[in-house]
């Protein structure tokens, strides 16, 4: 988190994988998940397919050496 709050670029930028990306609705149920973590940021769509398709890039490196 500490990374997408200096910027979107930074995180997207850096090694770092260990962050969740997840697109949801106005679903009550998924709002009260979301209250059992410390941190969570709501974002657009547009920054919604940024940040999945670098996770994306990401682990299929990641599995390239596996």
């Amino acid at each position: 988190m500490e990374l997408y709050k200096v910027s979107l670029e930074t995180l997207m930028f850096s090694g770092r994988y260990d962050f969740m990306v997840f697109r949801f609705s106005e679903w009550d149920e998924v709002l009260t998940d979301l209250e059992e973590w410390d941190d969570y940021v709501s974002i657009d769509e547009t920054t919604y397919h940024a940040l999945y398709g670098n996770l994306c890039i990401k682990f299929r490196e990641l599995i390239k050496y596996l």
